[in-house]
């Protein structure tokens, strides 16, 4: 017989075969100073997102990970990240692409995902994350397709988990702006509701009753023209402050209160009973800035050349896929026009034709004879040089809003536009007492401490919500500053290339190198990991002096019809972080969760675990008696 000595110590040798046996082995790189490298690429801007960046990226060494930051100015991040050219597209950093890029987004009001993530917006188009995914894709088809509210709010939340569950950006935060202005100027209350998507709404502007001031100067974080001063080939919000004003939409938003959709360049639209039919009835007598008149040849022309491969525009694939191709758009007579869609979309009046991203009607008489590879450097993009049309000499764009486009100057970063006294919609305007800002300057400052000391010597009116003053409010005084605050529809977020063989695919993780079918899991786990590593509350709270609310997923934001509120962000918790990157097969010196290896493993890993928990008690026992 054996004694009780040897035959515990037979059952521990049993349980802990058996647990070798049962657990399934994950692959563990030991012996390394760091588990892997990525460099962090942050805007030269915008200070707030430095200042979270620095935060991020030491957690991110305490977990083992190396990290570079790189501070680049925007055309720097285009050129690289947002608007790359096809031999970069997917490209790690040291390659000359990014590998993590800290950016802000300022989101419509839609629930749709699928411009930003779908496989077929890939660079050229908005999908610089460049996400392929079977699933994403299907929910986000459907998304688009859906015209019933019960079935399109069931799959916008679906989509919400997957997003959130695969973590292709990590969201920081949704955000709560403060828009900071001269008080002895203007009134602050409009903001409060023509903020983005619905922005700039200058000529909505109120200038204080009691001023005699007519010019009024916003500056802005970023530099304008970035990309350009044609929406067509520019994504960048600092172009939009400067354009918004010059062009005009089929469709706009009343304002961020109602939300109601009403007419624009179209005064009534209507779809057919298949969905896919959409007429507008234009607006008669409206006039391009040069005295030319605004028909129907102007809005087909502005969609096909969207569409067309050698513009290559960053929204081209996005438009394509809903309206197809040319051919299905047709002119009516000058003032009605019909789009024949593939397929229904169910926010063509409200998305696609309305302001923010893709409603800016072009003149096709300016641009029709110039070829599409010429567009980003003709001076009707750039505001630099000149050209002749309708008789007259102009430099930057021509549209049919209220401002007209008069100089920009290189040496002080400045756009000037002037007001255009034939705007259609001007007499309305001024009787509501509205539309007095005579000139409108849009000007770059670089840092919030010099953008506060300019409105304080009054050489601006008005700072761009993206200097993110939320904890300089204190600092902002009558008479000279005064500032809103409210809910938007913008977001911060830390956006990962996927095509990246650590964090993208992850066929250079040791997991996915000892199982190439699960290297996309182990990615999945290293993202999971690094959002585990952004202490969004923190953030919000000494960054932001307590403004905004902690991230979830991008685009669909807490004002967002169809957030799922159910759904809660990741917790800032190193530990879970290192075990989730145990799982991807690095050593941590944690283990992996067992929820995931219970999820997948099912019954295996549970009585593996059991078995791994009873060696453990059986050595205590024996190691007890001994002593």
């Amino acid at each position: 017989l054996l004694s009780k000595t040897k035959l515990k110590l037979g059952i521990l040798c049993f349980l802990l075969t058996l647990s070798i046996l049962l657990v399934p082995t994950t692959f563990m790189v030991s012996g390394q100073d760091n588990l892997f490298h990525v460099t962090l690429t942050v805007p030269s801007t915008n200070p707030s997102r430095q200042l979270w960046s620095e935060v991020i990226a030491q957690n991110m060494i305490d977990a083992g990970i190396s990290v570079d930051r790189a501070i680049q100015d925007w055309g720097t991040i285009y050129d690289r990240a947002l608007d790359p050219p096809p031999e970069i597209v997917g490209k790690t950093f040291d390659e000359g692409g990014y590998d993590m890029l800290f950016v802000g987004y300022a989101m419509g009001i839609d629930p749709d995902p699928f411009s930003l993530y779908h496989s077929s917006q890939t660079p050229p188009g908005q999908n610089y994350y460049n996400w392929v995914n079977t699933e994403n894709d299907r929910l986000c088809k459907l998304i688009k397709e859906t015209v019933d509210p019960d079935q399109l709010l069931q799959y916008v939340k679906e989509w919400q988990q997957l997003g959130h569950s695969e973590q292709p950006s990590i969201t920081i935060k949704y955000d709560q702006e403060a828009l900071v202005f001269d008080p002895t100027a203007l009134v602050g209350d409009p903001f409060e509701i023509l903020h983005y998507p619905v922005w700039p709404r200058v000529a909505e502007w109120e200038l204080n009753p009691s001023t005699t001031q007519d010019t009024i100067v916003l500056a802005q974080t970023g530099p304008a023209p970035e990309e350009g001063l044609n929406n067509w080939v520019s994504t960048s919000y600092y172009d939009l402050n400067v354009f918004g004003v010059v062009f005009d939409c089929l469709t706009r938003r009343e304002n961020l209160e109602t939300l109601d959709l009403i007419p624009s360049l179209a005064t009534s639209w209507e779809v057919a009973d298949d969905d896919k039919t959409w007429t507008f009835n234009l607006r008669q007598g409206v006039k391009w800035h040069d005295g030319v008149e605004f028909t129907a040849e102007d809005v087909k022309f502005t969609y096909s050349a969207a569409m067309a491969d050698d513009l290559a525009s960053n929204q081209g694939a996005f438009v394509k896929e809903i309206i197809g191709s040319a051919d299905n758009i047709e002119i009516v007579d000058n003032y009605t026009i019909k789009f024949h869609l593939p397929a229904p979309y169910a926010f063509f009046a409200s998305g696609l034709v309305s302001e923010g991203s893709t409603g800016w009607i072009l003149p096709k008489h300016v641009l029709e004879n110039v070829p599409y590879d010429e567009w980003r450097d003709h001076p009707f993009n750039t505001g630099v040089g000149s050209y002749t049309s309708n008789g007259q000499t102009f430099s930057g764009p021509i549209g049919t809003g209220p401002y007209k486009y008069d100089n920009y100057n290189p040496t002080t970063f400045t756009n000037t536009l002037t007001k255009n006294s034939d705007y259609w919609d001007a007499q309305r305007l001024l009787g509501y007492g509205l539309f007095g800002i005579e000139k409108y300057v849009v000007a770059f400052i670089e840092g919030s401490d010099a953008a506060i000391t300019a409105l304080k010597t009054g050489e601006v009116d008005v700072l761009d919500a993206q200097y993110s003053l939320q904890a300089k409010l204190g600092s902002i005084e009558q008479p000279w500053g005064d500032y809103v605050t409210y809910d938007a529809f913008g977001l911060q977020e830390l956006g990962i290339n996927m095509a990246h063989p650590i964090f993208g695919t992850g066929v250079d993780t040791p997991l996915g190198k000892e199982d190439p079918s699960r290297a996309a899991e182990a990615a999945r786990y290293v993202r999971q990991a690094i959002s585990h590593l952004v202490p969004r509350q923190q953030i919000i709270n000494e960054i932001l002096d307590g403004y905004g609310s902690p991230g979830v997923t991008t685009p669909i934001t807490t004002l967002t019809f169809g957030f799922d509120s159910s759904i809660t962000p990741y917790s800032y918790d190193v530990t879970m972080a290192k075990s989730l990157l145990a799982a991807a097969g690095y050593d941590t010196g944690v283990a992996p969760p067992s929820k995931d290896f219970l999820e997948e493993y099912g019954l295996y890993v549970g009585v593996a675990v059991v078995a791994v928990i009873v060696a453990v008690g059986a050595v205590y026992f024996i190691r007890k008696r001994q002593s």
